[in-house]
């Protein structure tokens, strides 16, 4: 099973789960709490998410947008919560340790490097120019013995 597959299906459990939620909740045989249910499938949703952009191999811009928009989902189930037991106070300190811990991952995720480093840039590259002497060079040596 690939991992995509896997994604998609584990996000595909998230929407039956609430579903189901909602089914055993119309027929009145659980009582359930909607900022509960909605901050449940907003955390599972986002830490599928950011799992996702940490371990894919994708592009980094690919993988930033999963741990972005995995870190909205997050801050989507803490502003869910906030009626149950999160004070209001507690919001945007909670909402700003979201938001750096996501720019954290995401540094990590892609190694810090630029997805388009050209060849120049890397240590010991070589331009046309100093290839070409050398090569003339080895030509030479190789026309003196």
């Amino acid at each position: 099973m690939s991992k995509n597959l896997l994604f998609k299906v584990l996000v595909l459990l998230c929407f039956a789960a609430v579903a189901v939620l909602w089914i055993l909740s119309a027929a009145k045989i659980i009582e359930i709490n909607l900022s509960w249910t909605i901050a449940i499938f907003a955390f599972a949703l986002g830490a599928l998410f950011i799992g996702k952009g940490l371990f894919s191999k994708s592009v980094g811009t690919f993988k930033k947008m999963n741990i972005l928009f995995g870190a909205a989902l997050v801050v989507a189930g803490i502003l869910a919560l906030v009626g149950t037991f999160i004070d209001q106070s507690l919001v945007l300190p909670i909402i700003s340790l979201i938001v750096i811990v996501a720019i954290l991952l995401c540094v990590l995720a892609t190694g810090g490097k630029k997805w388009d480093q050209g060849d120049n840039e890397n240590a010991g590259y070589k331009n046309y120019y100093q290839r070409k002497k050398e090569r003339e060079e080895r030509e030479n040596k190789h026309n003196d013995d």
